[in-house]
């Protein structure tokens, strides 16, 4: 039977090598798909980790530079690719390839699938319109989690049937959590003796980092020996605004930024708890990979965790957005090690058995099966 070709497709904003959720989604599939039954390329829009990564792991992958905000040529660009490689699934991820996927297979023999990440991108009127018909004439799309699928069905006017689910999965092997803590803690200036609040995710104002500082400033003066360390490559420049905040707190010897880091899984092990604090998530791969280290997780109820956390049984889900009412659990969390502990342990199970890369890659190879070659 003849293989099924593929072409990834994603504009990246990534630097240091810090991939965002998204992002990690395409290299997963084009690294771990069945190459006995598929041909996979990528298209990476713009420059950064993700095509040098793919590049220098031999895959192939294809560029394009964005001259102008909106750009015909990469229409052009991806029908020649269309043609050049007989693609018969062009894949799109977020919502500005979304719609240049769409229209580019239009009068094409490929069909498309585009991959809703989260809910931005059609809060507008004219994103929704967009949605509205690229939803529904798509070959099919894909949701990271069941409440961004129906949230954007609704939100959108997507008809549910034509949104398929497959949740993002991480290397559970990599993320056991076990590691040299005291090691980890002397390489990061981090007290030994500390219990460290950690937030791994690119600094952005969807993240709610305001709002996790603010959360810990009101337990961290009741509680001399909390630190709490935020993870991730500053994107817009906030990090300075975040840096003076912790300041104004009088904590900025306790909150620790950190850029990127390659072994990311060092600072999970190292870490006593593990808090999202985002505004927004269409699923939270960082929360994926602090459960499998088995550290206790607490998040804001920001749509895609509920399809992760059982609360209280694997984690915590803090209704709205009250900062102190936040720390208070994260203070009664750190408080409490046998609680932690056996919400680590759960967490750790619900990894190992729903969030692998292999059954979400395995997931992606049923649909482009079912969507089969072009014509």
């Amino acid at each position: 039977m003849a293989k099924i070709n593929i072409l990834e497709v994603i504009q990246t904003g990534s630097i240091s090598g810090a991939l965002g959720g998204a992002e990690m989604v395409l290299y997963n599939i084009v690294r771990y798909i069945d190459s006995s039954r598929f041909n996979i390329r990528a298209l990476v829009a713009g420059h950064g980790g993700l095509d040098e990564r793919l590049r220098a792991e031999g895959y192939p992958v294809d560029t394009f530079t964005f001259t102008r905000s909106y750009n015909l040529d990469l229409i052009r660009y991806l029908r020649k690719l269309i043609a050049e490689h007989k693609i018969d699934i062009v894949h799109t991820h977020l919502s500005r390839m979304n719609t240049y996927g769409f229209a580019a297979t239009r009068f094409t023999p490929a069909k498309n699938i585009m991959t809703i990440h989260g809910m931005t991108g059609f809060s507008g009127r004219l994103g929704k319109l967009y949605y509205r018909v690229f939803g529904n004439l798509s070959a099919r799309v894909v949701a990271v989690s069941e409440p961004l699928a129906d949230a954007f069905a609704v939100a959108a006017g997507v008809r549910r049937s034509n949104i398929t689910v497959i949740p993002n999965g991480i290397d559970v092997v990599r993320f056991s959590g076990v590691v040299d803590r005291v090691a980890v803690r002397r390489r990061f200036g981090l007290p030994p003796d500390a219990k460290i609040i950690l937030s791994v995710g690119n600094i952005r104002p969807i993240k709610g980092y305001d709002f996790l500082i603010d959360a810990f400033a009101a337990v961290a003066r009741s509680h001399r020996d909390l630190v709490l360390v935020i993870a991730g490559s500053d994107m817009f420049g906030q990090a300075v605004d975040l840096k003076n905040r912790a300041a104004g707190y009088g904590l900025a010897d306790r909150i620790l930024f950190t850029e990127f880091i390659p072994d990311i899984e060092t600072l999970y092990g190292a870490a006593d708890l593990f808090a999202l604090s985002s505004v927004s998530e269409g699923f939270s791969l960082t929360t994926v990979e602090a459960m499998a280290s088995r550290l206790a997780v607490i998040s804001t109820d920001c749509l895609g965790p509920r399809d992760i956390i059982t609360d209280g049984v694997d984690g915590i889900i803090v209704s709205g957005r009250d900062p102190e009412a936040f720390g208070r659990r994260m203070a009664e969390l750190l408080a409490d090690e046998s609680r932690r502990k056996a919400l680590g342990e759960a967490a750790r199970r619900t990894a190992e058995r729903r969030f692998t890369i292999r059954e979400s890659v395995a997931k992606f190879e049923t649909l482009f099966s079912s969507l089969g070659r072009r014509p």
